[in-house]
């Protein structure tokens, strides 16, 4: 009886946060997509970079967001990748940097993408 007690008390504090965190998206529309082209930009610059938990992030707010703005994002992180290939030069990457920059300064702006830089 008291071991149902404490795994009933031990799932109420989890699944309570997370019923919370289901409710609705926590990133604006913007800023979504601006976490998402920075993580891209990450994976086409840094191949070895761990990006697993940050796609992990996207994809669980992906389910919260508009179906249009996860389209949107798809797009632009399917441009990138596709930029990424395509790039043969070193001033290519060179670009793709100074892209990969100015994109993850606007999601850490939205509050993402902090922990992937000082990684």
């Amino acid at each position: 009886m008291r071991f149902a007690l404490i795994a009933t008390g031990a799932a109420a504090l989890v699944a309570i946060p997370m019923a919370i965190g289901m409710t609705g998206p926590q990133m604006s529309p913007d800023q979504f997509v601006s976490a998402v082209r920075c993580t891209a930009f990450e994976v086409a610059t840094q191949p070895k970079a761990e990006t697993g938990e940050a796609r992990m992030l996207l994809n669980s707010e992906a389910l919260r967001q508009p179906a249009a703005t996860v389209q949107q994002a798809r797009a632009e992180a399917s441009q990138i990748a596709r930029q990424a290939v395509i790039s043969e030069s070193t001033e290519d990457g060179a670009m793709l940097s100074q892209e990969r920059a100015a994109a993850c300064a606007g999601a850490q702006l939205a509050g993402f993408g902090a922990a992937d830089d000082a990684a």
